[in-house]
């Protein structure tokens, strides 16, 4: 059973989200699944409310509402991937979700995960389940699935660190915007997107919007 509390503790020290990982540099292009938030005008309201309490730390990069985002899944670097390849996968992915139902949830506090400021949903098991039925349909079409299965932490960044720096203002600065009503938001669909870090930031374009349950 996942220790939901230890997961999403609070961090004293914020470090540099912005390492390149293995196989990334600028003009690199990875597949992965996301749950977008296009859709999602409370969401929306509260990000906003904690960017302007966060806005004044130059060590914070703010995402922005239109690359808001829930990372689920990776696939892989579109140039390991062919479209056949992707295209057999995804389908074998839609056919999993088919089985899960849409996800309603709130959001309320935000926490610091060290390199981030994030948003943890009220139910994180709703969307490993998700996680885990894409995780069966990549493994269904292609024999394996990337990534470790443990450690998955739903969440939506807020803002990303940018150096390594004491957490405790920016702790106090989110608390101070706390909300006393959390943010609702309901999800039918989840989306296979390419995307890239090449500006500081994920953005990426979407290749197909899957329904959850065939919503």
């Amino acid at each position: 059973m996942t220790d939901y509390a230890a997961l999403y503790a609070d961090h004293d020290t914020m470090t540099n989200h912005w390492w390149w990982r293995p196989g990334w540099q600028v003009g690199t292009r990875f597949y992965a699944w996301h749950i977008t938030q296009d859709d999602q005008p409370n969401v929306w309201d509260l990000v906003r409310r904690y960017r302007d309490a966060v806005g004044t730390f130059d060590t914070l990069d703010p995402i922005p509402d239109s690359w808001l985002h829930m990372t689920l899944q990776g696939v892989g670097h579109v140039e390991n991937i062919d479209t056949a390849t992707r295209d057999r996968a995804t389908n074998s992915v839609a056919q999993r979700l088919r089985t899960l139902a849409p996800i309603t949830t709130t959001y309320t506090r935000a926490h610091i995960v060290g390199e981030a400021v994030i948003l943890p949903p009220d139910n994180p098991e709703a969307f490993a389940d998700v996680r885990r039925a894409i995780r069966a349909g990549i493994t269904d079409a292609l024999g394996e699935c990337p990534e470790s299965e443990d450690g998955f932490r739903a969440h939506i960044s807020v803002a990303y660190s940018n150096a390594t720096t004491d957490a405790a203002p920016i702790r106090a600065a989110l608390d101070r915007a706390e909300p006393t009503t959390p943010a609702p938001a309901t999800y039918t669909h989840v989306s296979l997107i390419r995307m890239h870090r090449d500006h500081r930031m994920y953005e990426w374009d979407t290749i197909r919007t899957v329904p959850l349950g065939g919503s």
